[in-house]
């Protein structure tokens, strides 16, 4: 029975699974939801718990034990280093289209929506390029592209940028802006 003891002792302990909500970079118009669902199909060890398509957020399962084979037991990586490694085998997946981030910090009301219209982007590509432009800026929480009115859709930090700021950038990948409405 104590030699039972020793060897149970000895093992190491079962996986834990662990759910993280993250920002994702990527979502830019709802026909990006089922891209998004087949990439993480082809992730392994990491699973959809819930997407949150309006907050730009998503819930995923996973074992930090199966992303880190190599860490030592009982050490669990920062939680940076998870988002990281999460991000890569997503971006890996998606020729890089979709990574994460870290969960907004600012609440929603205190987010400024902004819309730009732009000309007619008729391809996801284009929609998706227009997205790019302005999502990863500084201060841009979460973006959208609408296609039909066509229109950048941004929900910003006011005190770390401008809608002035997102026009220059939209202009500079050469995305068409139109009249304000």
């Amino acid at each position: 029975m104590i030699l039972c003891a020793m060897i149970l002792c000895s093992l190491p302990a079962r996986a834990e699974e662990q759910t993280g909500t993250y920002r994702l970079l990527g979502l830019s118009a709802a026909e990006r939801e089922a891209d998004l669902r087949e990439v993480l199909k082809a992730v392994p060890d990491v699973a959809l718990v819930s997407l949150d398509a309006a907050k730009s957020e998503v819930t995923l399962r996973y074992e930090v034990e199966k992303l880190f084979p190599a860490a030592k037991p009982k050490q669990s990586p920062a939680p940076d280093k998870i988002i990281e490694r999460i991000s890569s085998l997503i971006g890996r997946e998606s020729r890089n289209t979709f990574t994460l981030t870290a969960r907004s910090t600012v609440s929603a009301d205190k987010l400024t929506k902004v819309e730009i219209p732009i000309g007619v982007l008729d391809c996801k590509a284009c929609r998706y390029a227009a997205y790019q432009a302005v999502a990863k800026l500084d201060g841009v929480e979460r973006a959208t592209v609408s296609a039909t009115p066509s229109a950048v859709i941004a929900w910003i930090d006011a005190t770390k940028t401008k809608r002035e700021a997102l026009e220059e950038a939209l202009k500079k990948a050469r995305v068409d802006l139109l009249p304000k409405r």
